[in-house]
């Protein structure tokens, strides 16, 4: 009702039911690059930030792939061990596991000689905390043809501390496969800016409601990272609507940092 009656808003901006992401200009040419390196059955990272949008980046990039050229898989539990890795993977292509690695190896291979001219993607996500048996078993399986082209498209996706874990002397045959290293960087303030009055709009609220230094601020406390942005934005709206004030001002994102101490550690 305070959203409503405050600002005419549908829902509450910055949050889940905004679905739309915000098509800045790094955003447009990562999806645009990873795409293209898809296409060319290119193997490789994307890595970034916490908070900085590397999954929403590739969720939408893979609802963008055609679903007559491409087949789709995603692992998300990264901290996985090597055989759970192989397993996961054989239920993606709706095989039933075995208990033995060469089994479930053979059960792979056969999954993607199913898949007939669909081209798989595999995605692996938070992969900065796969452990060294499970990254043996991500180089094996892309050694699998004969040839020097890999069975699948692998992406994996991390925070900063992904590529220096790929980096390490033990992980020097996985890294030599990939062909491609993305880094989704932090924004600058005119990005975030841009992004703050977007979200707004797909509310219904198209009358700022900050004022220039309770903006200043938000963008601030930021750091760069439209996650962070959000969960600080949403505790300014409501600590104005509880004083059903029209304006957002500074006090209201000084307590949302109160309430948000380690994002106040990090805009220090």
């Amino acid at each position: 009702m305070a959203l409503k009656g405050l600002w005419g808003a549908s829902q509450l901006p910055f949050g889940a039911v905004v679905e739309k992401p915000y098509a800045s200009a790094s955003f447009e040419q990562i999806h645009h690059r990873l795409e293209q390196l898809v296409a060319v059955r290119a193997c490789g990272l994307l890595h970034g930030p916490n908070g900085v949008g590397k999954s929403l980046l590739v969720q939408h990039f893979l609802r963008s792939l055609p679903d007559k050229r491409y087949k789709t898989l995603v692992l998300s539990h990264s901290s996985v061990t090597g055989t759970d890795l192989l397993r996961l993977l054989c239920a993606e292509l709706g095989q039933t596991a075995r208990m033995r690695r060469s089994d479930n190896v053979l059960l792979i291979r056969q999954g993607w000689q199913q898949l007939d001219r669909l081209w798989p993607v595999v995605v692996i996500d938070e992969a900065q905390n796969l452990s060294a048996t499970a990254l043996e078993e991500v180089r094996l399986l892309s050694c699998e043809r004969r040839d020097t082209q890999p069975p699948f498209s692998l992406l994996l996706v991390g925070d900063e501390q992904l590529l220096p874990r790929l980096q390490m002397g033990i992980n020097a045959p996985l890294l030599a496969r990939l062909s491609f290293c993305l880094r989704l960087e932090p924004w600058t303030s005119e990005q975030l800016s841009g992004y703050v009055q977007a979200r707004l709009e797909q509310v219904g609220i198209h009358a700022n409601p900050f004022e220039a230094p309770a903006l200043a601020l938000l963008l601030q406390a930021g750091n760069g990272l439209p996650r962070l942005l959000n969960h600080l934005a949403q505790r300014a709206l409501e600590e104005a609507a509880a004083q059903s004030s029209r304006m957002v001002t500074a006090a209201h994102v000084q307590r949302a940092l109160e309430l948000l101490p380690w994002v106040a550690q990090l805009a220090k």
